[in-house]
């Protein structure tokens, strides 16, 4: 366990891609978990962060420079970006190259002031409790919110990600995550565990 104000290298390099970028933008994926907790707790292979689909219009202007591809949802391959055009739903996740830089930006969105769960958008979560912030003013999505993403991969690295934020987890976020996989993956071997918790 390291704690992250001794490592923020990965943290600091997408904080200095991003400062000039006036809308909101979240880091995601695992290391919103490990912001969650307070220290890292695995190996991240690279670091996702999100932006709100209302801002896209934007992204284009801001990466002038980067090679942007959109990952084909379904089909495995990256497409190059070539106008905004190509950044409309069902795209959600944006791969971008500079050199040696690489940074993964998942499109996500909002109606309102609720965030949409893209596999179901029946499931919301309210922007306040999806955009957190830890002590050294790093934003991170809700872990609960990664967590429901993560469920349905089953690999090794979500379920490690899923028991190291269980004690962290508190009463409505066990219930917002437990209810959320009850809707969207009944079959799921964590809501049991959720359910003990609560």
């Amino acid at each position: 366990m390291v704690l992250l104000k001794l490592v923020t290298s990965e943290l600091d390099h997408v904080r200095d891609i991003m400062k000039n970028w006036t809308f909101p933008w979240l880091i995601s994926g695992g290391w919103a978990i490990d912001l969650g907790i307070g220290y890292i707790t695995r190996q991240h292979e690279d670091i996702d962060i999100c932006i709100y689909r209302e801002h896209t219009r934007y992204l284009l202007d801001y990466f002038c420079g980067w090679d942007i591809y959109a990952a084909v949802p379904g089909e495995h391959r990256l497409e190059a970006v070539k106008s905004a055009a190509d950044l409309a739903p069902p795209v959600f996740c944006l791969h971008l190259f500079k050199e040696k830089q690489f940074i993964e930006i998942l499109l996500t969105d909002k109606i309102g002031d609720n965030i949409l769960y893209r596999r179901d958008p029946d499931i919301r979560m309210r922007t306040e409790i999806f955009a957190r912030t830890d002590r050294y003013g790093r934003v991170f999505t809700a872990p609960e919110m990664q967590l429901l993403y993560k469920a349905k991969e089953g690999r090794e690295k979500d379920q490690q990600d899923f028991l190291n934020y269980l004690p962290y987890m508190n009463s409505d976020s066990r219930r917002w995550l437990g209810a959320a996989l009850q809707k969207h993956l009944p079959g799921s071997p964590w809501i049991p565990v959720l359910s003990a918790e609560t």
